[in-house]
């Protein structure tokens, strides 16, 4: 626990990133204060689904460079995370459910990255998840990809950050506020524009807006269905349906457009789902050009970021943590770190090698 001699720090954002750096920052022995305009459930990870995922990430939606190994490692830090947040994980896996040529393609996708992807039959399909239509008579599952309750795991965090000595202030932390900090400074905010001039790696940042749907329903998935436009699980009592990749819109408006998108995306799969009664849900998340993070230390003196999740913020919260916590303490940041290093986009920057 930081006590009264502790060194402090500040960490910006209430995010997945912010909450789970600012943990292990005191978790480290340093007294945290985290600074967030925005509440843990209204971020972006907020409104997520949670999702653990490197196998359906890597074969649906890599990000632009090979990096499979890296999200494993982060998904495997989780077990640990979890348990001292007294939080559970789903490790039944996820399924995949559409025609047979993409189901094809998928299987193909995971075989070439040595991953599991292993057909199901109707019977074993019905027991993932009841109401499916008769369209789709196969589905491909992969143990590798698990999942979190977003809302959960975020409460947990702030308790565990309090009971460690750790403060989470609502605010908006200003430019003011960054030349006059006396203490490192941890960026987890994601595009923020009134901090390019004084923080240049966030000039790499484009946001994405995605919106997601969540309905009450007596009998959710049991599990995480992947379709061709969309996926479908069970959260909160309800079914959580998305979700939406609006690159460059930073607006959190819902869109009645988006919502019959998503939609339309399970009907093959799903026929029975009632159209009435969805709620929309928007989150702006941000993305460096390679799809993975920054996570280190800025040119800024005093300045470690930890931004850029794009859609794999949850499942690399953890190891985004590890790399800051050990930039912000001086301490090795481990195999990851040059992978993940915020000057890797600066001019002139060679390729960085994991």
């Amino acid at each position: 626990m930081g006590g009264s001699g502790a060194a402090s720090v500040i960490v910006v954002g209430a995010g997945v990133f912010g909450l789970a750096t600012g943990l292990a920052l005191a978790e480290a022995g340093m007294k945290v204060r985290l600074v967030a305009a925005t509440p843990p459930d209204l971020t972006a990870s907020g409104v997520a689904a949670g999702m653990l995922a490197p196998a359906f990430e890597m074969a649906l939606d890599p990000p632009a460079t090979d990096a499979l190994d890296l999200l494993l490692a982060g998904r495997d830090l989780w077990p640990d995370l979890a348990g001292r947040l007294g939080v559970s994980l789903d490790r039944t896996g996820a399924a995949a459910i559409g025609p047979e040529t993409w189901l094809d393609g998928l299987e193909a996708r995971l075989a070439a990255l040595g991953l599991e992807g292993r057909p199901a039959e109707r019977a074993e399909m019905e027991a993932i998840s009841s109401g499916l239509g008769s369209r789709f008579p196969r589905a491909l599952l992969t143990p590798e990809d698990w999942r979190i309750e977003p809302q959960a795991a975020l409460q947990a965090m702030v308790r565990r950050l309090q009971d460690l000595g750790g403060t989470l202030e609502t605010g908006t932390f200003t430019l003011q506020d960054l030349e006059d900090a006396a203490s490192p400074v941890v960026l987890a905010t994601g595009v923020d524009r009134r901090l390019e001039g004084r923080v240049p790696e966030l000039a790499g940042l484009s946001p994405i807006k995605g919106q997601i749907l969540w309905r009450p329903g007596p009998s959710p998935p049991v599990g995480v269905i992947r379709t061709p436009g969309s996926y479908l699980l069970g959260s909160g009592g309800g079914f959580l349906a998305g979700a939406t990749m609006e690159a460059g819109r930073s607006d959190l408006a819902a869109d009645l457009e988006a919502q019959v998108e998503l939609r339309g995306a399970l009907a093959d799969t799903f026929p029975s789902l009632a159209t009435e009664g969805w709620v929309t849900r928007v989150g702006v998340r941000a993305a460096t050009p390679d799809g993975l993070p920054l996570a280190g230390a800025s040119v800024r003196p005093g300045v470690f970021l930890a931004v850029g999740a794009r859609r794999n913020g949850w499942l690399l919260a953890p190891l985004v943590a590890e790399i800051v916590t050990a930039a912000v303490t001086g301490e090795d940041g481990g195999r990851w770190a040059p992978r993940l290093d915020p000057s890797r986009f600066a001019p002139g920057a060679g390729e960085v090698q994991a």
